[in-house]
């Protein structure tokens, strides 16, 4: 009989509970439900995971740095049964929750579940976005940096990803709460953020000319200094500015990012230089058995039917 599948449905479920009676409650007690928290995902992780007790990985966390595999598909906020996919060739990056930080930070979990083969590489993804009244102090960072983490405590994951569209007023925010989590992160914790291109091509002060004598080809761009292990450029939805965008940042290198209903994926992501280590691909529908077993043989199946609406 074969292993049943690890999800992550129960125990984000579980988190929501807990999340909520935390927001009510004071200092002390937010403190002992977070350690309740993770008991009951540590639970859900032994009960849920596919693998036996003789092969499982059992820590909650990897004691050294695991790269991605070939190909890593984002799962967003939408069911997924990814059974069909072979773990020696595909991961998941899921989305595990959403940050909307004001004057205050909320944390919106995922709602949907997601069926996957056990031992898989998987990563929980966390979207920040910055609401209307965002504002960049001690507390707000803070307390962005502790959900972020709360996120990286799930069990069977390999690191966390960040996905946060920082303005250039809020780079300095989005910085220091990657420092803080970095800090917090166990050793071996793998923490990788989505980029955008221009991210990715962009001098860390366009305006400043470099010393006499010295050259300007291929200046840092503002990631250089993030404590992040891979900085993903997200290949798609660029239009017209296809291309206008050479990566030079060094975290941009090992990765890319594309989408399964824009043209010529398979060349973009061959054609990539330098060529990426692992190849992130979003999908804005559900992802299909024909696509997994397409996507075990190594070919990145095209969506001719667009986004969904």
């Amino acid at each position: 009989m074969p292993p049943p599948p690890q999800t992550f449905h129960s125990k984000l479920r579980y988190i929501r509970v807990v999340s909520a009676l935390s927001r009510r409650s004071g200092t002390h007690t937010r403190r002992a439900l977070s350690a309740c928290l993770l008991a009951l995902a540590l639970f859900f992780a032994a009960t849920l995971h596919g693998d036996s007790p003789t092969t499982a990985n059992n820590s909650t966390h990897l004691q050294s740095p695991i790269q991605p595999p070939p190909i890593v598909l984002w799962a967003w906020e939408e069911p997924e049964d990814l059974r069909a996919a072979d773990p020696q060739r595909l991961g998941v990056a899921f989305l595990a929750d959403r940050i909307f930080v004001s004057d205050t930070v909320k944390v919106v979990p995922r709602h949907q579940r997601i069926l996957v083969p056990p031992s898989i590489w998987a990563e929980a993804v966390v979207r920040i976005e910055a609401a209307p009244g965002f504002q960049d102090n001690e507390t707000t960072r803070s307390a962005t940096a502790n959900d972020l983490l709360q996120a990286a405590r799930l069990p069977r994951i390999r690191g966390i990803e960040v996905d946060f569209d920082a303005t250039a007023a809020q780079r300095n925010f989005y910085t220091d709460v990657l420092r803080q989590l970095r800090a917090a992160l166990p050793p071996g914790e793998r923490l990788e953020i989505t980029a955008l291109v221009s991210w990715c091509a962009q001098p860390q002060d366009q305006s400043q000319s470099m010393p006499q004598g010295q050259s300007n080809a291929h200046p840092q761009s503002w990631l250089h200094s993030l404590p992040v292990d891979a900085a993903i450029p997200m290949n798609f939805r660029l239009g017209q500015h296809v291309g206008s965008w050479p990566v030079r940042e060094p975290l941009c290198m090992g990765t890319t990012g594309i989408s399964t209903d824009e043209p010529g994926l398979q060349e973009s992501a061959s054609s990539a230089s330098p060529r990426p280590r692992t190849i992130y691909i979003f999908s804005p529908r559900p992802w299909t058995h024909d696509q997994l077993v397409a996507l075990n043989r190594g070919l990145i199946p095209q969506d001719t039917k667009g986004a969904t609406e």
